[in-house]
């Protein structure tokens, strides 16, 4: 962990920081069918021929080119080859063989005949208008893929695309690497679960349900604790176990009040702080450190735009790195501004808003309606967020932002 610590660090310093530093952590073998998702940490490459034979492309009949001598043929068609079913016809001057799409070609045959192009004439005579040439509709051996050949490169994450691609060259095994075990820990005597009555000065916990969805979508393994109170011994207790994984994010305490025993205790226990707050609205408290284990600390405010935000611009940073993917400084997009946005002060600032793309193929940006880092609501409608410099006067409708997209346009 050698590293020097930042305090009240710019999102453009945080990314730096984190692609310095954040690598993956494991490697492991899946069965191929437990990949989807994953990232892949070796070239996954063929282990057979694609096609693994002469195969027709269409439904039709499977002939030899030499036997056209003009436009039409009459022909001798001697059966029928089923794609699945191995077949041993032996096609002989003057016949043919009628073939389903994907089935393997006969010995002898260097074409197929669309059966749009043919007309039966006899119960075993059919006259065929095409004059093909020698591999027409035939799709040779290995002529995709041969063994060995690349099929998904190292760094890709597993999509159904590249599961297909695998399972189509012979990949029944792939190395991955591991989905990063995510400990997920909410702080604050204040805090209930969802659904549990309230009792005074409380409100229910925000924060958990939606980092357990954004872990479980950026590739992580979340592991629950739960709410922990503002009580030291609990909470050092908590952390420990915590940091027994991966990463571990810790949302509320971050601060300086006289309840914020976060970071302290985090200190006590030899993680090192590579970010010691941000210059940034919102999430000024946020930091991010290492354990002595190799765990990455996350610590998120407690207000839920700040704790998304932090998420947003680090919490994927962080998994991506140890996925793979890279820590590095998420996409940003330029749009035009659907509505009016205030001037900003000291401090740079991420402002919760929709895109979406018009009917002209135009980016569209719409603030949202965001009361500050304490309104749980202000995130309801949001996929971007919208990037506003320090000291920034106000924008106005049709100018030109830049924003980080969350999800698709709505």
């Amino acid at each position: 962990m050698n590293f020097e610590t930042i305090a009240a660090a710019s999102p453009e310093a945080v990314w730096g920081a984190l692609a310095a530093h954040v690598r993956p952590a494991r490697v492991r073998e899946v069965p191929l069918e437990q990949a989807c998702g994953a990232v892949l940490a070796q070239d996954a490459r063929a282990a057979l021929a694609y096609p693994p034979f002469d195969r027709a492309t269409v439904d039709g009949y499977a002939v030899r080119s030499s036997d056209f001598n003009g436009r039409t043929a009459r022909l001798r068609c001697i059966g029928l080859i089923r794609a699945g079913i191995a077949n041993d016809a032996q096609l002989a001057p003057g016949t043919c063989v009628q073939i389903n799409t994907g089935a393997p070609l006969p010995a002898g045959a260097d074409a197929v005949v669309m059966v749009e192009r043919s007309r039966t004439i006899a119960p075993d005579q059919v006259e065929l208008d095409d004059a093909p040439k020698s591999g027409q509709h035939v799709e040779r051996q290995a002529s995709h893929r041969r063994p060995g050949d690349l099929l998904v490169r190292a760094g890709a994450r597993i999509g159904p695309g590249a599961i297909a691609a695998l399972a189509a060259g012979g990949a029944s095994v792939v190395t991955i690497f591991a989905r990063p075990q995510v400990a997920l820990l909410s702080t604050g005597d204040e805090l209930v679960a969802s659904g549990e009555s309230l009792g005074p000065a409380q409100i229910h916990d925000s924060n958990a349900a939606a980092l357990e969805r954004l872990v479980r979508e950026q590739g992580g393994e979340p592991v629950v604790f739960g709410r922990c109170s503002d009580d030291e011994p609990a909470l050092r207790a908590s952390l420990e176990l915590g940091l027994a994984n991966d990463l571990l994010f810790v949302v509320g305490g971050m601060s300086k009040g006289t309840h914020d025993l976060v970071p302290g205790i985090l200190s006590q226990l030899g993680v090192r702080w590579l970010i010691r707050g941000l210059n940034l609205k919102p999430g000024k408290p946020t930091c991010i450190g290492r354990a002595p284990g190799g765990c990455w600390v996350l610590g998120l405010p407690g207000n839920p735009v700040s704790c998304a935000v932090g998420f947003y611009l680090f919490g994927r940073c962080l998994l991506d790195g140890l996925q793979g993917l890279g820590a590095h400084e998420p996409p940003h997009l330029a749009g035009t501004l659907m509505g009016e946005m205030p001037k900003t002060d000291e401090r740079p600032m991420y402002h919760p808003a929709e895109w979406s793309v018009g009917a002209r193929g135009e980016v569209l940006v719409t603030p949202g309606a965001w009361r500050g880092s304490g309104d749980p609501f202000g995130l309801v409608h949001a996929n971007a967020l919208v990037q506003r410099p320090a000291r920034a006067a106000g924008a106005g409708r049709g100018e030109t932002v830049r924003f980080i997209p969350l999800d698709r346009p709505q």
